[in-house]
């Protein structure tokens, strides 16, 4: 095993650590200050796969595969996941994301190295699981409040507002998290190029598979400005652990 592969081995373990570290703790200050080391040592993990991949490539050996994998949508609140969730992929800088829209289900298709696309897809399923937990305490405790007097389709976009604005949040934390640890570094301008590259070559890839490609019309109704705050400040407390094991896939559909 190489230096930096042992580097980036080292910085997986301690990453499993924060995060059982965060879970187990009774501490909320604790376990809130074990979730962001964990976060920000897995976007520097991120950054030096894509480092290792380089350094591998002008070395004449065999690089990540690209890969592209899908995950699929469904019921009422899909066109909000859509939408956020899109926004959350592509703030991790290295990946590409299509979609298609059918009459009762959305597919997002995540296109990127093999481990950034795992890595998007594991957070995807995570990150469902919590925006509706959260947008239902929610709803419970102040959504009905305001929308007593609304019509059912009125209320169910209130919800849905709430979810894309939970993405969208967490989007701008992943993207904070990039640029302050590739501030970080102390080789910004070198880590910068690396990222730029890797998303070059998946941008080729897309090109040459994809070459005909069209924007979705398809737009979702905006909620009210109480659903969009809501999504956000929930947003801000969303775990983005990425799954305790950083390499492994997810599941690729989930239905809610």
């Amino acid at each position: 095993m190489s230096t930096s592969e042992h580097k980036l081995q080292r910085l997986k373990e301690r990453i499993t650590l924060l995060l059982n570290k965060a879970e187990n703790t009774t501490f909320p200050h604790e376990a809130q200050a074990f979730q962001e080391h964990a976060e920000r040592l897995m976007v520097r993990y991120g950054i030096g796969r894509a480092e290792l991949d380089a350094q591998s490539a002008k070395a004449g050996k065999k690089k990540e595969a690209i890969v592209e994998e899908h995950f699929d949508m469904h019921g009422v609140y899909r066109l909000g996941q859509r939408d956020g969730l899109s926004a959350v992929g592509r703030a991790f800088r290295t990946v590409s994301m299509l979609q298609t829209n059918y009459s009762k289900s959305c597919r997002l298709y995540i296109i990127g190295h093999e481990s950034d696309v795992a890595t998007v897809k594991n957070l995807f399923t995570s990150l469902i699981l919590q925006a509706t937990a959260a947008m239902t305490h929610w709803w419970a405790d102040e959504g009905k409040l305001y929308t007593q007097w609304y019509s059912d389709s009125e209320k169910s976009i209130e919800r849905r507002e709430f979810q894309r604005s939970f993405y969208l949040q967490v989007a701008s934390r992943i993207a904070n998290l990039y640029r302050e640890e590739s501030e970080s570094t102390g080789n910004g301008n070198g880590t910068e190029l690396v990222l730029v590259s890797r998303k070059e070559q998946v941008d080729d890839f897309v090109s040459s598979k994809y070459p005909f490609l069209r924007r979705s019309r398809n737009r979702a109704a905006s909620g009210s400005a109480n659903a969009s705050i809501a999504g956000r400040v929930a947003g801000t407390k969303a775990d983005l652990g990425f799954g305790k094991h950083v390499d492994a896939a997810a599941a690729g559909e989930v239905a809610s």
